[in-house]
């Protein structure tokens, strides 16, 4: 995706931005405190430096370009589509694109970032906060944004209504109702999870739900929260089932969605504990192994095989985790925010991501996943099409024979410009040529030339006399 927008913007593109209001001083704090971890500083000073250029109705002829977004955040354009990409994945921005006679330009839309309770009931933002700050650090900014509430016992309350207080006419009142208008109901901002859709099965769920105590109505109450641990952890629906008995309230019947999340995350990384042990006690054809792609694809050697089944049968976080363990390495905060949010997006399926991961830490031997070239990757095998981890794998050894091509050609070019001796013709001046022939002089000229030489003899003569004379 970021390789076709390079193509497609230019530094002296406009934009403009549009912006209803300023942020609130709560805004940006939750800016900082809720979403840079999630997107990073370069998208924070973009969505800042973008406020500052925010009109409610902005003329589309007075137009801003590109590199002064450039040149003031110091990056290059590569990073700042991937910050814009960011603040969209987030719902922080919006962006139009059009073309008129002053050239390309594009209309940002700034998003007020959501705080509070809007926030943390949002279960994709409140989980991926989660998976980067840890649990630690969120419970302190979920203390921070949604403090407990001081509960008020409304059998004490002697609070005096408007009208004990003040004398309105009846009739007043009524005709003023009669003419008020009536405003619309305010829109609830959607939650990111409603725009990806899960494989979850609720026929099978739902047939779970009524062989155990948790209520039905309860469970699809917080289907968007079910729907973000099952997209995330790839539990499936009995998992979920036992995680839901655990964390309702017997006693309400009320679901407690913090504490659901909770265990979901836990579970996770116990289940990949309890794995650990069993896994490093198979045989090696049951790992990922680290072999290079150099094999012909679809040879069905054992290595492969072994990779196949690896790829098809574990979760692309728990696949990740265990590259990590064989490169005595550990799973970065950036690598799981990459894994999961194409996970979100359900553009490639489980196995081919997991292939993708083995591409660039096992085929590569990359340290780390870089976003650029994993994001650009997972686009372009979206677009092919690429279904299995059989097609994944073809796709990864042709990229690996492209790029052997292409430093084989350039290494070829480089030696030829070595080994080329450098040769430099300089122009000879005509009385070095081999043909050159003594111009014939004019009498006038001869003429200069005898006054010049009897001008000069006279000059030394009255040189020497004048040191003669000096001597004495």
């Amino acid at each position: 995706m970021t390789t076709d927008n390079l193509r497609n913007i230019s530094p002296k593109d406009g934009f403009v931005v549009v912006q209803a209001a300023a942020l609130s001083g709560e805004q940006i704090s939750g800016l900082v405190d809720l979403y840079l971890p999630i997107m990073g500083a370069k998208a924070y000073g973009l969505y800042m430096l973008l406020s500052r250029y925010g009109k409610p109705r902005p003329n589309l002829v007075k137009r801003s370009m590109n590199k002064e977004l450039l040149s003031g955040l110091s990056l290059g354009m590569r990073d700042l589509i991937e910050s814009r990409e960011k603040l969209e994945a987030l719902g922080l921005l919006r962006t139009f694109e059009k073309t008129d006679r002053l050239g390309n330009l594009a209309i940002y839309a700034l998003q007020s970032p959501l705080v509070g309770d809007a926030f943390f009931n949002d279960d994709l933002l409140s989980t991926i906060l989660l998976e980067t700050i840890g649990q630690g650090a969120y419970r302190k900014v979920q203390e921070k944004y949604c403090p407990p509430q001081f509960e008020l016992d409304p059998k004490l309350e002697v609070t005096k209504t408007f009208l004990e207080v003040f004398q309105v006419q009846q009739g007043t009142l009524l005709q003023h109702a009669s003419t008020k208008k009536q405003t619309s109901p305010t829109k609830e901002p959607e939650q990111l999870i409603k725009q990806n859709e899960t494989d979850l099965d609720l026929k099978f769920f739902r047939q779970l739900l009524q062989k155990s105590f948790v209520p039905e109505d309860e469970a699809f109450k917080n289907l968007d929260a079910i729907n973000t641990i099952h997209l995330l952890y790839g539990l499936d629906e009995l998992q979920l089932v036992h995680l839901l008995e655990e964390a309702i309230d017997i006693n309400t019947n009320h679901l407690n969605a913090k504490y659901f999340k909770k265990l979901a995350h836990e579970s996770f990384d116990y289940l990949n504990q309890q794995q650990k042990p069993q896994t490093q006690s198979q045989p090696a054809s049951a790992k990922p192994d680290q072999q290079p792609a150099n094999s012909a694809p679809g040879g069905g050697s054992g290595q492969d095989e072994a990779l196949l089944a690896a790829c098809r049968a574990m979760l692309p976080l728990e696949f990740l985790q265990e590259i990590k363990e064989q490169n005595n390495s550990y799973m970065t905060n950036a690598e799981r925010y990459m894994v999961m949010n194409l996970v979100s997006k359900q553009v490639l399926p489980n196995e081919v991501i997991n292939v993708l991961i083995h591409f660039y830490l096992g085929d590569r031997g990359y340290a780390t996943m870089k976003q650029e070239y994993f994001e650009d990757t997972a686009a372009r095998w979206a677009k092919d099409g690429v279904k299995t981890a059989e097609e994944a794998m073809a796709e990864a050894r042709q990229s690996v024979q492209n790029g052997k091509a292409k430093r084989e050609n350039q290494a070829k070019k480089t030696n030829y410009r070595r080994q080329r001796p450098v040769v430099q013709k300089e122009q000879l001046p005509d009385w070095a040529q081999k043909d050159y022939q003594q111009p014939v002089a004019t009498k006038e000229e001869l003429d200069k030339k005898a006054a010049l030489q009897a001008e000069i003899k006279r000059r030394l003569a009255e040189i020497k006399s004048d040191d003669h004379k000096n001597s004495k």
